[in-house]
């Protein structure tokens, strides 16, 4: 598992004020866990980019949190992330502190590599899941799962849950007969052109959401003053 650390310090604005943080490459952020109060946070933009960039939401990051002289270090995840739905610029982020010793629950990205023989025949590689819920030690945490598909030789093979390889120490949490990836017969222009179009529908339902967060993360500023910008519940909690 790589180390990563992140230096953030205590933010002392919310609300409408949030903006000018934002406009000075400030990214507001909270943390929070189990037994771990919410406290509000922030860091550089850049900084967070970076550090994202190779943790994702499944390595474990050394958030290093100053106030004043003191500084303190936690252990956390990536909870949540909102972007803006048009340059895709974090917006706000929620970390999670993690217990020791204690099992998490996650979802970790799938990674499908080598190549399928059935799609020299034509096949079409047809993913049902992008990523496993899993649930393992903090140490344990893989990256990601990598899932080889040289096994798909003929029309309707399937992979299926049961039969991922998952590192020692990571259970999932999925039932063993959902499909992951199958290979399917070859299909038609027209069929083709039908599912280009579901899959452009999908799309625009996907951009909708993220529009619908950033609008909520705009009304949530302008409610109260001493409100944090787009925060999560339990910040808003912590706050008041």
């Amino acid at each position: 598992m790589i180390s990563l650390s992140l230096k953030t310090e205590k933010r002392k604005v919310f609300g409408k004020q949030n903006k000018q943080l934002r406009k000075k490459g400030i990214l507001p952020a909270v943390v929070y866990g189990a037994k771990t109060e919410s406290l509000p946070l922030q860091m550089s933009l850049h900084d967070f980019r970076e550090v994202y960039k190779k943790a994702g939401d499944t390595d474990i990051i050394n958030l290093k949190i100053k106030e004043g002289e003191k500084e303190e270090t936690k252990q956390v995840l990536v909870k949540d992330v909102v972007f803006h739905h048009l340059n895709s610029l974090p917006l706000h982020v929620d970390f999670y502190e993690i217990e020791k010793g204690k099992v998490l629950t996650t979802d970790v990205p799938l990674v499908f590599e080598g190549e399928a023989p059935g799609v020299k025949k034509g096949g079409v590689l047809v993913k049902s899941m992008d990523e496993l819920e899993i649930e393992a030690l903090p140490k344990d945490l893989p990256h990601q799962i990598s899932i080889d598909i040289s096994s798909l030789l003929d029309f309707d093979q399937t992979i299926y849950v049961k039969d991922i390889k998952l590192p020692e120490g990571v259970k999932s949490l999925v039932d063993p007969n959902t499909p992951v990836i199958t290979l399917s017969a070859p299909i038609s222009e027209e069929e083709l052109e039908a599912e280009l179009g579901k899959g452009k529908e999908v799309e625009e339902v996907e951009v909708e959401t993220e529009e619908k967060k950033e609008e909520k993360v705009a009304t949530e500023e302008g409610e109260n003053k001493e409100q944090p910008v787009s925060e999560t519940k339990k910040e808003e909690t912590a706050e008041k």
